[in-house]
């Protein structure tokens, strides 16, 4: 007895389980291809953004560790300050303006004599004690020192603990003191390490905190030194080294780290501005893998529940689609049958169940604008945020090379223009000529009429300066009330003239609140740009304080001699 064939799949069926299937497949596919571009270009965007902080923040530490040294290294070598003494009232009062520059940065400055007994110190803190055997000192006396990051051995008890609640820690700058060509004591400056702390709150914006963007100092030997929020001595003590990166990853990467969570992480090495302030940092800024990419996960499970709802709709619409698919395929077949027996007349018909496939391909297409439209409001905000801290940086930028009182360019971005200008007068042959200019007596304005009143004269004898020179002359507000002048293609002599001028123009002016306001100005000239930016500005100094020696309220050339006068 022969078995009858099994009879096969209503065509409706197979139709229905194929498109169903078909769809799925698609969304699955169609989900794993967006997520992971998606994934992909968030993760280069988010990338850019941490390489964009941490450089800003290596940026701006590098700069203040160089600016910092080169301040211990000029004033060590003015022999003029030190030529009373460690405990003269001259230098003194230049502990007591290092502090001043920065009293939240600058916790101690001291003079210590060749046997390591401090002289004088801010505060009188240490005053008598022996630092021989602090290595400030020993590197010291040997020639500019810039120390790595190190606890607070002997000041432990004489300090607050810092803003976060950890014991301070400390930043050296050192360099040795000469009068009459010996040595005669080390200059030390112990700057707080809160200073990075502020440079990383200056660097994040609130947006970034917000995102949970951190970043980490760690030293040469990849030990922390720095860590947000109060923990950096916690997670020193607990041996937490720098993450390792992959390295076939070029740029930022996914890094496992020491708390066992994943993080988008970006490394920048510091770039030191001269050898000596070269500490070997890397700056790590990271966030959490899981906010990197809360927005693509997001984004893939809408993409799939919308798949998944598509597919059951589309099993309905192929169920129903299946009985008119049967009914065209009989009439094609019927027609076709017509149509090769040469039947006169025949054709084939239009199929009516086409309707049904394109409201289903309409529903694909509905389904991948919503996908593209969810990946556009990614990018836009990516971008945004990009923007804004690119915004920022600018800012920052403008911020570190402009005076804030008298709206100059300042010290750093005067000597970048120096050096532009020194270059270019070597290239073009012609003269250039510098200027320092220093306002008279401005201590007692500011000890008579107060602070408020001396900033006035200050931004007063700014505009003074800046009226009298020409468009293509810089000036520059150097440091306290001594403000520098470059003048391009200008010789020594009509350097001298214009400075005379300077001085009678702003002597001549008498001022409502502390009468006449003069300056003394130094003058130093070159030829083709032959001489060296400190060497140009060393000389307009030494002729400054010729002026000085000399009465105040005059202009002095450079003689020549690269002697310096008292002022």
């Amino acid at each position: 007895m022969q078995t009858a064939p099994s009879r096969p799949p209503r065509l409706k069926t197979q139709l229905t389980l194929v498109f169903g299937t078909l769809v799925v497949l698609a969304s699955l596919v169609l989900t794993w291809a967006l997520g992971d571009m998606l994934r992909g270009r968030v993760r280069s965007d988010a990338g850019r953004t941490l390489t964009f902080m941490a450089s800003n923040a290596a940026q701006v530490l590098a700069a203040g560790l160089h600016a910092n040294a080169v301040t211990a290294s000029v004033l060590s070598q003015r022999e003029s300050i030190w030529a009373g003494g460690l405990a003269s009232p001259e230098a003194k009062r230049v502990l007591e303006v290092i502090e001043a520059t920065a009293p939240s940065v600058n916790l101690w400055v001291g003079l210590a004599d060749e046997d390591g007994v401090v002289r004088a110190s801010t505060g009188n803190r240490l005053l008598g004690a022996s630092v021989r055997e602090r290595p400030w000192f020993q590197r010291g006396a040997d020639g500019l020192f810039v120390g790595d990051v190190h606890p607070a051995k002997l000041l432990a008890t004489l300090l607050p603990a810092a803003r976060d609640g950890e014991p301070q820690r400390f930043v050296d700058y050192a360099a040795p003191l000469f009068r009459d060509g010996q040595r005669i004591g080390v200059l030390g400056v112990h700057a707080s390490w809160g200073w990075a702390g502020d440079v990383i709150d200056t660097v994040l914006s609130g947006e970034a905190k917000a995102a949970g963007i951190e970043i980490f100092i760690f030293n040469r030997e990849g030990e922390v030194i720095f860590a947000p929020g109060g923990q950096s001595q916690k997670l020193a003590a607990a041996g937490v080294r720098i993450p390792t990166f992959d390295n076939r990853a070029a740029g930022p990467a996914l890094v496992k780290w020491h708390d066992g969570g994943e993080y988008l992480s970006a490394a920048v090495r510091l770039p030191a501005q001269a050898q000596v302030s070269d500490l070997g940092w890397t700056i790590v800024a990271r966030e959490p893998a899981g906010r990197v990419f809360a927005a693509v996960k997001d984004a893939t499970r809408q993409v799939l529940l919308i798949g998944i709802a598509t597919a059951l709709l589309g099993s309905l619409l192929a169920g129903y689609a299946a009985g008119r698919l049967g009914a065209d395929l009989r009439r094609l077949s019927r027609a076709a049958r017509d149509v090769e027996l040469g039947v006169p007349g025949a054709r084939i018909p239009a199929a009516v169940s086409s309707a049904e496939l394109r409201t289903l391909s309409e529903s694909l297409g509905s389904m991948t604008q919503r996908l593209v439209a969810a990946r556009d409001d990614l990018e836009v905000q990516v971008r945004q945020r990009t923007l804004e801290l690119e915004q920022a940086n600018i800012e920052l930028g403008r911020q570190a090379q402009t005076d804030a009182l008298t709206a100059l360019p300042n010290r750093r971005r005067f000597d970048a223009l120096l050096e532009h200008a020194l270059a270019d007068a070597c290239h073009e042959g012609h003269a250039l000529s510098a200027l320092m200019v220093d306002a008279d007596h401005f201590k007692r304005i500011n000890d008579v009429h107060g602070h408020a009143v001396g900033d006035e004269a200050l931004k007063t004898l700014a505009a003074a300066l800046r009226a009298r020179l020409r468009d293509t002359d810089v000036v520059a507000r150097y440091g306290g009330e001594e403000f520098a002048v470059l003048l391009p293609r200008t010789t020594g002599d009509r350097a001298l003239l214009v400075a005379n001028q300077l001085v009678a123009d702003i002597g001549s002016r008498t001022y409502p609140v502390y009468g006449a306001l003069t300056v003394s100005i130094g003058v130093a000239s070159c030829e083709r740009g032959a001489v060296a930016p400190a060497v140009l500005m060393q000389q307009a100094d030494d002729a400054l304080y010729r002026a000085k020696a000399e009465g105040r309220n005059r202009a002095c050339p450079h003689d020549g001699t690269g002697s310096s006068a008292s002022a």
